[in-house]
């Protein structure tokens, strides 16, 4: 599949522009000469508080939340006044408005049963952030459902990319990799597996869904899963680096140790499909954290 290269509107709305997604998705809304109002707190754009100007708005993307597992654990209370009642506020707006809904979620079905994980496979959360998306998904439903609006409600898997916080794994270990200073790569665990997909993968999978009017819900990943211990080889081999590597034994409380994202849905209604290799994506990450 192509990458986007048109859309069939002309205007847009992303709630939450500032962050990792939302800025690359702006861009790339941008360079489609789509005319673009983006909102986020950095802007003072409140979404549990603040109305939206949608006059003229052809389509909303609610990309905005709080992330990061490991803080959501510390106040889940705020995470889903954020990601839950924000949710419902920016569904009620664009109910009013007529405006369809992108509504990107997460990762959302806990330890799975079997691999690869279909959107037919239960929802678990099994952690506090995770529980604040499935609640979002559960209103955009409702709003679906009852008041007829269009959502679309896109499951990502693990997102990297140039851009991302150095708190996120990826982007740890390619410091790690590339600090001289750093004589040995030291993480938690080498054996959980995730599937990662890149940034540039997830604007083609949120452009190919919401310009085709698909609806529904659709896991966004790469159909695959690395270790953290074969990032870290990739990080050192796409470096031409050679250092020691371990682990400190720390195995997380809920920990799922392998995750594989059905894609064939998301195929189905767009043709959208993965076109950043894992490598090439490492490269990406590595020359972003050089420069």
């Amino acid at each position: 599949m192509d990458r986007p290269t048109s859309l069939p509107w002309h205007s847009a709305a992303v709630i939450g522009n500032s962050g990792f997604v939302g800025r690359r998705l702006q861009e790339r809304l941008d360079s489609l000469g789509v005319n673009v109002r983006g909102f986020s707190r950095s802007t003072g754009y409140d979404v549990i508080r603040d109305e939206l100007p949608l006059a003229g708005v052809e389509h909303v993307f609610h990309v905005a939340g709080q992330v990061f597992v490991p803080n959501a654990w510390s106040d889940p209370a705020s995470f889903y006044q954020v990601n839950a009642y924000g949710t419902v506020r920016v569904l009620e707006q664009c109910r009013r408005a007529g405006v369809p809904v992108t509504y990107v979620s997460a990762y959302v079905y806990g330890a799975p049963a079997s691999l690869p994980i279909a959107e037919s496979a239960p929802a678990r959360a099994n952690n506090p952030y995770a529980f604040s998306k499935l609640a979002g998904e559960e209103a955009c439903r409702f709003f679906m459902t009852y008041y007829g609006l269009q959502v679309s409600i896109l499951r990502l898997f693990n997102v990297y990319g140039p851009g991302q916080q150095e708190s996120f794994l990826i982007p740890t270990i390619a410091r790690q990799v590339l600090d001289p200073a750093v004589r040995e790569i030291v993480v938690a665990d080498l054996g959980p597996r995730r599937d990662f997909v890149h940034i540039d993968d997830v604007v083609d999978a949120l452009l190919s869904v919401s310009g085709g009017g698909a609806a529904g819900t659709f896991n966004v990943g790469s159909g695959e899963s690395w270790s953290v211990e074969d990032v870290i080889a990739t990080c050192l081999r796409e470096s031409g680096t050679s250092k020691a590597f371990r682990d400190r034994g720390e195995r997380r409380s809920n920990e799922i140790m392998d995750v594989v994202a059905d894609i064939t849905a998301i195929k189905a209604a767009c043709g959208w499909m993965p076109r950043v290799s894992f490598t090439n994506g490492i490269r990406s990450v590595l020359e972003s954290v050089r420069s």
